[in-house]
This record gives structure tokens, sequence and C-alpha cells, in this order.
């Protein structure tokens, strides 16, 4: 049986090959974007994470470190896995690569802005981190960091009351999700009942390395990502 290969590519370096791959992977899973849309968000990205098997891509995420609000922030863009490759570790221990990276770079912990189109997507905060918002224990402090960061990028579709976003028509959404009964996506869809039609809930957690949980930090140690610098 096959390995995923876990890759971490600076946007500007990545390969025509896989952004072509890349493209076809989301166009599997996501519908109603104008043509467009999938390079335009690529281009606007610092580093992405591919997932390999057999040499084909089949997963992968996009990210950028931002100055918002007097914080540094990640801010993940797009994120797909393949259906048959979601029972692995790679992309969150790739994830958690990056984070220890910028950690000692920056000198201290960023938050991470997350914006969540399905549950499978939101279910990355419970599984790994300990403090995080909205669904998490309460916490005033970060539901105030999270505000203020989703008003700054998104003024006008983001609903403070909720934590959503709405962008209306144009929005790319899920093709289909299996509405997984887990305590977690079933929070998910609690939050964003919108999820069908594209809204995007938005999500905060500190990127400090005591934030993870056992599981956080083991797949951290499990997975060896090949960086392209």
């Amino acid at each position: 049986m096959s390995m995923v290969k876990v890759e971490i590519w600076r946007v500007a370096r990545l390969p025509e090959a896989d952004r072509l791959e890349m493209e076809s992977l989301y166009r599997r899973y996501y519908e109603g974007a104008p043509d467009e849309v999938f390079r335009r968000d690529l281009a606007e990205k610092d580093r992405a994470i591919v997932l390999r098997k057999d040499g084909a891509v089949v997963g992968f995420s996009t990210i950028r470190l931002l100055d918002v609000a007097g914080r540094k922030v990640l801010f993940s863009g797009d994120t797909v896995v393949d259906a048959a490759c979601r029972n692995q570790t790679g992309l969150a221990g790739a994830f958690g690569h990056v984070m220890r990276r910028l950690n000692e770079e920056l000198g201290e912990a960023p938050d991470w802005f997350l914006i969540c189109k399905g549950a499978r997507t939101y279910r990355f905060l419970p599984t790994f981190f300990k403090r995080y918002v909205p669904g998490g224990r309460e916490d005033a402090e970060l539901s105030a960091r999270l505000a203020s960061v989703a008003r700054a990028l998104y003024p006008r579709e983001y609903d403070e009351a909720t934590s959503v976003l709405r962008f209306g028509d144009g929005k790319d959404r899920l093709k289909g999700d299996a509405l997984r009964m887990d305590p977690e996506s079933v929070r998910f869809r609690a939050l964003n009942p919108g999820w069908t039609r594209g809204d995007e809930l938005c999500c905060l957690a500190p990127l400090s390395m005591d934030n993870l949980n056992r599981l956080g930090l083991r797949v951290i140690a499990d997975v060896s990502p090949e960086w392209h610098d």
C-alpha cells in the first residue's frame, strides 16, 4: 500500500502541473465559483501544503501570514483532500510543522484564522487544539480577537452575532458532504446552518505549541514533510 507524501511549498515555486491537479481536485468537491477564483485565491497565499500519492496530488491546503488588527494571523485558504485519502494525518502534521516554524521565526505564536465551509475542516480545532472559538469553552478574549480579525478582513460579509460570513451568489460551496453525527460535526452545522449555500464559519485558535493537545503533538512527530522553500 503506497504512502501519502507530504510537501510544503512556497506558492511562487509550485509547479504548474501541481497547480492544475490542485484545481482539478478542488472542482471535484466544490461548485458555484467562477473559473478564475481558485487561481486568484492560490496567488494570494504564501505556502501550500500538498499531499501526494503515487505521484498524484490527492490533497492540499493553502495558507498566508498576515498582519491584522495589530497581530500576526495565519489565514487558511482552500483545503481539499480526496475522499479516498482522508484517513491519514499528513495534512494536520504538516500544518503543525508550519506552526512550529512560525513560532521559531516570529518569536511568538500567531493566531490561526480559519473559515470553514464544512464540518470536516471545523473538526481540526476540537481534534487537535485545547483553546479555540467558536464551539470550544467560552473565551471572551479569543472571541474578541476573532471578531477583530473577521471585521478587518470581511467588513461587509461578517455577521458578528453568529461569527458567519455570508457571500451570496458566486461563492463556492461543497457539492455534498456526508452528514457525520459526531458531536463536533453536529455543533458545526448548528453554528453555521447556511453551510450548504456557501456560508463560512469564522474560527480562531492560538498557534502556540502548548495549545496543542496530545494528539496534535503526536501527529507532528509522525509526519516528516519535504520543504520546498
